[in-house]
């Protein structure tokens, strides 16, 4: 049985598939779909009320998990 030296394998190998190690940078955004400016939320109130209330509602849901899973509810 021959052992191949592992030299030059890893990420390395697929320099010459991708044209950059598979670690290399690649940016999934388009830098002109950007805001001019961080400093509006887009979503306005609407938005942030939406998020709030997934959010307290993934909260509500976790805990009566918790709740239904424990001795409280036996």
């Amino acid at each position: 049985m021959v052992l191949m030296p592992l030299e030059g394998r890893g990420v390395y190998q697929y320099v010459d598939k991708y044209g950059a190690n598979v670690d290399g940078f690649s940016p999934i955004f388009n830098t002109d779909e950007w805001s001019p400016s961080g400093d509006v939320y887009v979503g306005g109130t609407t938005g942030l009320a939406i998020w709030a209330v997934t959010l307290a509602g993934n909260l509500a849901g976790g805990a009566l998990l918790v709740y239904n899973t424990s001795a409280l509810a036996q």
